[in-house]
């Protein structure tokens, strides 16, 4: 497992988001403009790859000059994998004796997370899970200088990496989930704040409010997000839907950032960071 630390943070190292300014993150950004965008997705049957497993694939490779239509879009990957022996003994079991607590927020059941990403009402052919990660590593690499782009992508890259057995070759990788926590929330809250104020800023910052009883925070979950611009929702948790939601938003939140290319977002960065740093210290207090 520190082997595959070790990867995913070399990866990710490439396109690192945190700490840089507008004109810095956008540099980084426009720097991939030669690369082959390769938007991405999996479901899986639960969080950690050892004891779980994928069940479907989706990606769309496009060129990032020209994919404002269809016409730029270079390919699409969609395959749909069987569940394995083990999956189905977890299913039987959780039948028999139901699910353990799993704290404070009640665990998801196998069959719940199936029934969430409608597991099985397409029809068509469902092959093994290895057998369909070959193929997608195998497309992946049809493209020229791929860079690999995800909704938390280190989620789907340890998944893919694991469970493929370690055969993810060594591609840029770039965290929508991340641009957006980094950039587009601290832009909002520093165009909300200014003196004259920014209305538009605060109707999507108010968008992304997700209150939860005595305390709240704003998402940069892709549902949340997605809906804050008018993206269509529809059909979410299927992976090739949830790409091309993926690739609109993203569309939408660089827009966004470019608008605010001369906004100095440094202060709302250092309260985030000041936040995460205590998150760390309680984790290991625990």
């Amino acid at each position: 497992m520190n082997l595959l630390r070790e990867y995913i943070r070399e990866i990710l190292a490439e396109s690192k988001l945190s700490g840089r300014t507008i004109k810095g993150v956008l540099n980084l950004l426009d720097g991939y403009a030669d690369n082959t965008w390769i938007f991405f997705d999996t479901e899986t049957t639960g969080m950690h790859p050892k004891n779980s497993q994928i069940t479907e694939v989706g990606a769309v490779a496009v060129n990032p000059n020209e994919w404002a239509s269809d016409a730029s879009i270079l390919g699409e990957f969609n395959e749909k994998i069987k569940l394995e022996q083990e999956t189905l003994n977890k299913i039987e079991q959780e039948r028999d004796h139901g699910v353990e607590d799993g704290g404070a927020r009640k665990k998801m059941s196998v069959t719940d997370i199936l029934s969430m990403t409608r597991y099985g009402e397409t029809k068509g052919k469902y092959s093994g899970e290895a057998e369909v990660l070959d193929r997608f590593l195998e497309w992946m690499q049809t493209f020229s200088n791929p860079l690999l782009v995800a909704q938390n992508a280190r989620f789907d890259m340890k998944f893919i990496n694991v469970r493929s057995g370690g055969k993810v070759p060594k591609y840029p990788v770039l965290d929508t989930q991340e641009l957006m926590k980094n950039y587009l929330v601290p832009l909002l809250k520093t165009q909300t704040q200014a003196e004259e104020g920014d209305l538009a800023a605060q109707e999507l910052l108010d968008k992304l409010y997700i209150n939860r009883g005595n305390w709240g925070y704003h998402s940069v979950s892709m549902g949340v997000v997605s809906k804050a611009y008018g993206i269509d929702v529809e059909g979410w948790h299927n992976a090739l839907v949830d790409v091309k939601m993926m690739m609109e938003m993203y569309k939408s939140v660089v827009d966004t950032i470019r608008q605010g290319l001369e906004v100095d977002i440094s202060a709302e960065q250092g309260k985030d960071l000041a936040k995460q740093k205590k998150r760390q210290k309680r984790k290991k207090r625990r």
